[in-house]
């Protein structure tokens, strides 16, 4: 539960009072790195090589953290483990999830 708390108040506090999720998922929408802005602005706090929340979430560009995991978009919308659902993205459309995952688990640095 202390690492939930903790995990939300980073979230939180990351994103600033200046952060307006709509106008965000709105302009962003179906520009050609919309996935990679996704997992900027809501992804890489956990995700992240080296993630600001270490919590065990899989790593962008680290194959081997993605092997054997299913149902990558099922997950993110009921959310998983300490990940809330949608990823924390509400506004997000399942569409843009799923390429913001693709980005993830296919991302070559």
């Amino acid at each position: 539960m202390i690492k939930l708390v903790l995990c939300l108040l980073i979230c939180v506090a990351s994103y600033g009072a200046s952060h307006h999720p709509l106008a965000f998922i709105e302009k962003i929408k179906e520009t050609p790195d919309e996935a990679a802005q996704i997992y900027q602005a809501f992804c890489q706090n956990c995700h992240a090589p080296q993630p600001i929340i270490p919590l065990g979430a899989p790593k962008i560009g680290v194959n081997s953290d993605w092997i054997g995991r299913k149902e990558l978009l099922k997950n993110t919308l009921q959310g998983i483990g300490l990940m809330p659902a949608r990823g924390g993205c509400f506004e997000c459309t399942d569409e843009q999830l799923k390429k913001t995952i693709d980005y993830m688990v296919n991302y070559k640095d």
